[in-house]
């Protein structure tokens, strides 16, 4: 080999050198991906080039992938099988904020100003009186409930998982309570059929009757859910420089519960002066009782969505779930009469209740589609904390509820009251299973564990 031989070999080392550099520095540089041209100044005499002259020089397609992530191509590996996860289960607790729909309830319980002739004294549409409770909906105020979520991959590449959550949304009470009061006559209101008139059954009045009038509004949601999460599709960016995403099916058994209450009770003493034809220290203890209750079985579908970066997280879930709703409407009421020196005598059916009409257990069973949707952003606290705070709704419809099967226009027909006579009509009736939309939605926070 002579000098000069030697001489050319040591420029073109040099050359490879500065290339395998620049190609390093191109690749290792944020925002690089689509193939593009730089230019590189030259040193003193590169390959018999001037000096400062420019060198055109490609840079490498797609982002920088760790050997462990990298499944033979270029760009950041897409696919069920990437295997770019790394976690085995993962464990969500959450606070919920929630509203439901309520129950829309008539005028209950009434008042007018102590001194009002009694014909008129609390009855619907006479100008004294004033609606102490009713007349509205009920049970439609923020509530707090709980909602736990867990999950267990079943492969190391995240492709499925087995899924559950089970929430519960506590009883929003909406009671109320009346007792004596010197300025007040306090009644219930009713539509006498006998008569064909608005009527009222007296609470407290003054020298007539000492009583207070309580009623219990309720209504409370629960469901749980089992199944698999599969993944359809996903993209991974190692590098941390791109999101990353996945879009699962999810898929399995849905169970949903819904309860609520519509209870009146009634604590009265007849007084000495009392101009009813009942014996004075006679004390009466009524009560007026429907109970709604929803049971949903069935398999629920949907997807769910999950774009991650730069250590922030969002999720959607768009769930169905179609199956079997059962509803169960109980009406029940009671009177307990204790008159001084003969004794206490029991009567099933109270005010809005008899035996003779409406009171029973009914039940049918029908085909329900129960949507769910889920939204939520979180952001990585440590590797494997996560905090969040998301939005969920769940439309539920033809759901019983209790005061949607109380007497239609609260018509009664006081021969059916306790003790029942004959020749009563049919009121107070029962109207047939009823249904209403139930709409539940509210703001959920909470704390993600992923290991």
């Amino acid at each position: 080999m002579t000098r000069h031989d030697g001489g050319r070999l040591r420029r073109r080392a040099r050359i490879v050198l500065c290339t395998l550099v620049a190609v390093l520095a191109a690749a290792l540089a944020p925002g690089n991906g689509a193939l593009a041209e730089d230019f590189v100044v030259a040193g003193p005499l590169v390959d018999y080039r001037a000096a400062g002259t420019a060198i055109a020089v490609d840079e490498p397609q797609g982002d920088f992938v760790s050997h462990s992530a990298y499944s033979g191509g270029a760009t950041c590996p897409c696919g069920c099988g990437g295997c770019c996860g790394g976690e085995s289960f993962w464990l969500r607790a959450e606070t919920l904020l929630w509203r439901l729909s309520g129950q829309d309830l008539p005028p209950l319980v009434t008042a007018s100003p102590t001194g009002t002739p009694l014909p008129g004294a609390g009855v619907l549409g006479d100008p004294s009186t004033s609606i102490l409770y009713g007349g509205d909906t009920a049970g439609d105020g923020w509530r707090s409930g709980v909602r736990l979520s867990a999950g267990v991959w079943l492969d190391s590449c995240e492709t499925f998982a087995l899924v559950g959550d089970y929430f519960h949304l506590g009883q929003d009470g909406d009671d109320f309570s009346q007792g004596v009061d010197g300025d007040l006559i306090v009644t219930r209101p009713f539509f006498n059929t006998q008569t064909n008139t608005q009527d009222v059954q007296l609470i407290s009045q003054l020298n007539e009757l000492d009583g207070d009038v309580r009623v219990e509004s309720f209504e409370e949601l629960q469901g749980a859910s089992i199944g698999l999460q599969q993944c359809l599709k996903r993209c991974c960016d190692p590098c941390g420089r791109g999101p990353s995403w996945r879009i699962d099916l999810v898929s399995g058994y849905r169970h949903y519960e819904h309860n609520s209450r519509l209870a009146i009770y009634e604590d009265l003493l007849v007084l000495p002066g009392t101009t009813q034809p009942l014996v004075p220290g006679t004390t009466i203890e009524l009560r007026d009782q429907f109970d709604a209750r929803n049971e949903f079985h069935g398999g629920e579908f949907g997807l769910k969505t999950r774009v991650e970066r730069n250590g922030w997280l969002f999720e959607s879930l768009l769930k169905v779930a179609v199956g079997r709703h059962r509803r169960t409407v109980d009406v029940d009421g009671s009177t307990l009469n204790t008159v001084p020196g003969a004794g206490a005598f029991l009567f099933d059916g109270g005010l809005l209740t008899s035996t003779a009409t409406n009171i029973g257990s009914y039940q049918d069973t029908r085909t329900a589609v129960i949507p769910e949707l889920r939204l939520s952003l979180a952001h990585r606290l440590t590797q494997r904390l996560t905090g969040r705070v998301g939005y969920s709704l769940i439309v539920w419809d033809e759901v019983a509820l209790a005061a949607d099967h109380l007497p239609p226009g609260l018509a009664v027909d006081p021969r059916n009251l306790p003790p029942v006579a004959a020749g009563g009509g049919p009121d107070p009736a029962f109207p047939g299973i009823q249904g209403s939309t139930l709409l539940a939605h509210g703001l959920d926070f909470g704390l993600e564990l992923n290991y």
